[in-house]
């Protein structure tokens, strides 16, 4: 996620970018928004960003002087500068005090989008190499260090910068100052590393104390626990496989502290049980095909209960694996006997269950993609059923920050996919086709003689009353103020 700092003495652009990146990449937050470079300056002495972006011309101080000041103080901070068609000397200059990149107003989307992206995966390559950097001088102190044992912690969800402090007071309160070596975060984990007579499986209950009481402090967190062998590589791997362990415990929600004895019975017992023992594609195809929809929908019921209600240990990778090979044989089933199911490609799924957390949130995708495939193959007529579904969604939720990501979400789609099914079937945009319900609703609202435009522009999903207006306007050819004129 990109830390954003905008810069421009025209409200509009300012307005205009925003609105981009709300509406593109909800994922990135702009932290600031300034209409002069000495603003900017003044406030990035308190804040910090990964990335402003700043017009070339602005009355107190150029974007050339900006770029200048923020590459010097901020090395860390990226800059792209924004310029018209004839500011190129003013570009040329700019890139030359460490800009990043520029784009030419007005601004399109896309650009934007290509230029943050490459931004981001270059910050994302650089932490990277610096946390390498860290991590190996780390196992290189203590490579060389006898009896040593590791505890790996993680904390779930949201961190603050006190936990390290919190960890260090328990560590404290159980006597471990004259027994650990350092705790340090390494890699979005805590580490600790401990001298101690006790084996780890004594160690192990000692920490399940801590991590009750840091449960106590509001802190959900995953501990696992592994004998040091001298060597950085052999440290280095202590390391790698406790973050296994970790994984292993959050994919399962599990609450237990973990340790390299307890790890491998999991791991054997995890070689007898696979998914296909508890759920068939062959069988649910079979169903689907001679049309018998009760029997499928009982036979997804009475599966999907068992699997929530027996006590299932699984290997993230093999559940993941064997529920992207149940659907695409699923789907591979149907097309061989004719019928066209929504199908999606191999590498969509594996990016989209990887980043599902745990065994229960993967099932229930899995779920949810077969039902998906039923619904739409159980539908007459020419327009398939996720149309319809999709239709209902924005009709229900036109006022929420919609883009074309969370609507082809739910009806579990390839974005660009969803896109081009959308434009076929209903021949229009999607964006066209939520703008034009919009627009409807708030002709609705306008009817109202107490409600001002900048509401209605809330009110129907627009975070920008001026945008609103433009929308309005190529809809309807009026704009929302004539329109409320004629029905007063």
């Amino acid at each position: 996620m990109l830390k954003m700092m905008l810069v421009d003495d025209e409200k509009t652009v300012l307005q205009g970018i925003s609105h981009i990146l709300n509406k593109y990449c909800p994922n990135y937050e702009v932290i600031s928004m300034v209409q002069s470079a000495a603003e900017a300056l003044f406030i990035l002495q308190d804040i910090c960003v990964d990335v402003v972006i700043t017009d070339v011309k602005m009355p107190d101080m150029d974007g050339i002087e900006l770029t200048k000041q923020i590459r010097t103080l901020y090395p860390q901070t990226e800059v792209v500068v924004l310029s018209g068609y004839d500011d190129f000397e003013f570009v040329r200059q700019t890139m030359k005090n460490g800009a990043y990149d520029y784009l030419l107003k007005p601004c399109h989307y896309q650009s934007i989008l290509d230029i943050l992206r490459k931004l981001e995966e270059g910050i994302v390559q650089r932490d990277k190499k610096a946390a390498i950097s860290d991590e190996q001088e780390w196992f290189e102190k203590y490579a060389d260090y006898d009896n040593l044992k590791m505890a790996v912690v993680s904390v779930q969800g949201f961190t603050d910068s006190g936990f390290m402090e919190h960890l260090k007071q328990e560590l404290k309160k159980g006597n471990m100052p004259k027994e650990y070596v350092e705790c340090i975060a390494v890699d979005h984990h805590y580490v600790i590393l401990f001298q101690h007579s006790l084996d780890v499986s004594a160690a192990r209950q000692r920490f399940y104390g801590y991590r009750q009481s840091l449960l106590q402090r509001g802190y959900s967190t995953n501990w696992a626990v592994a004998d040091c062998h001298r060597g950085t590589a052999r440290l280095k791997q202590t390391f790698d496989f406790c973050v296994e362990m970790i994984d292993f415990l959050q994919f399962n929600e599990m609450t237990i502290v973990l340790d390299v004895e307890m790890y491998q019975k999991y791991v054997d017992q995890q070689k007898t049980q696979h998914f296909s023992h508890y759920f068939s594609s062959e069988t649910l195809g079979k169903y689907l095909l001679n049309g018998d929809f009760e029997k499928l929908s009982h036979y997804l019921e009475t599966k999907w209960c068992q699997l929530s209600h027996r006590d299932s240990i699984w290997d993230s990778k093999l559940l993941k694996n064997e529920a992207v090979k149940e659907v695409l044989y699923l789907e591979h089933q149907l097309m061989d006997h004719g019928l066209q199911p929504i199908c999606g490609e191999f590498a969509d799924y594996i990016e989209r269950i990887n980043l599902l957390p745990t065994s229960r949130a993967l099932l229930d995708w899995l779920k949810n993609m077969i039902m998906n495939i039923v619904t739409n193959l159980h539908v007459e007529g020419p327009t398939p059923q996720y149309i319809h579904a999709v239709k209902k969604y924005i009709e229900t939720h036109y006022m929420e920050d919609l883009c074309l990501k969370t609507v082809s979400d739910t009806v579990f789609l390839n974005p660009w996919y969803f896109s081009t099914q959308f434009k076929k079937y209903m021949n229009i945009t999607f964006s066209e086709y939520l703008n034009q319900v919009r627009v409807r609703m708030a002709k609705q609202f306008l009817r109202q003689r107490d409600l001002k435009v900048y509401q209605v522009a809330e009110m129907v999903g627009f975070q920008d009353a001026a945008y609103f207006s433009t929308v309005f306007k190529n809809v309807e050819n009026m704009s929302p103020k004539d329109f409320q004129k004629t029905v007063s």
